[in-house]
């Protein structure tokens, strides 16, 4: 990962992908997934006010996030005292059963952060570069139990590539995924195109989301 990018998009507030209310997605599938008793990984996980509606529900979850500044955002913004530790190379944010990595998530194994049965990706595939998405996918793979749960919100859209939200089409998440079971669950087609993509040329943007069960 680019970590000079997301740092300064944080530092300058660029943060358009972050959403004040629960995803949309996430509520309305909410139980498709195994929450209830599970450990849910958030990659990628920014300030998400995801995160409160999954702890709300689950055993834990865990997010991780290589912007420290937008981890202390959360916390303030939830009104939740955080415990700050270091454990070896990254540090913990932790409050209530909640708890945010500081790292750059292609370094982290089962062995730094343990295994989980639910993931929730609503900014990140999207946020890779497509060249790195094999990796990401082996990575956050590798921390998912077998039988695990994705549910993976991401863009289809012709807007120039030059930064994300890359566009992720159906054929390239079913190559990424194809040793897992895929089910398409939404399609939704945008009316009125947000400004990031008009400003980057796009004629037509609309948004997938799929439940992936690890294998």
């Amino acid at each position: 990962m680019d970590a000079s990018f997301w740092h300064a998009r944080w530092r300058e507030g660029r943060i358009g992908f972050h959403e004040g209310q629960p995803n949309a997605h996430l509520v309305a599938h909410e139980a498709l997934l195994p929450i209830r008793d599970a450990r849910v990984l958030v990659p990628l996980c920014g300030k998400s006010v995801d995160l409160v509606y999954l702890a709300a529900r689950a055993q834990s979850v865990v997010g991780v996030e290589l912007a420290e500044v937008a981890v202390r955002a959360f916390f303030d913004e939830a009104d939740l005292p955080p415990h700050r530790t270091h454990d070896g190379p990254y540090v913990h944010y932790e409050g209530a059963n909640i708890d945010l990595i500081v790292a750059n998530l292609f370094s982290l194994t089962p062995e730094d952060i343990g295994e989980f049965e639910v993931c929730f990706d609503r900014a990140s595939l999207v946020a890779i570069k497509p060249e790195d998405r094999a990796s990401y996918r082996d990575v956050v793979r590798a921390l998912l139990r077998p039988g695990a749960v994705t549910l993976l919100v991401v863009f289809e859209h012709d807007a120039e590539p030059v930064e994300p939200p890359f566009s992720v089409e159906e054929d390239a998440v079913r190559a990424l995924f194809q040793q897992d079971e895929i089910t398409l669950l939404a399609t939704r087609e945008f009316d009125d195109l947000p400004a990031g993509f008009v400003a980057r040329g796009a004629s037509y943007v609309r948004e997938k989301v799929y439940r992936i069960v690890r294998r």
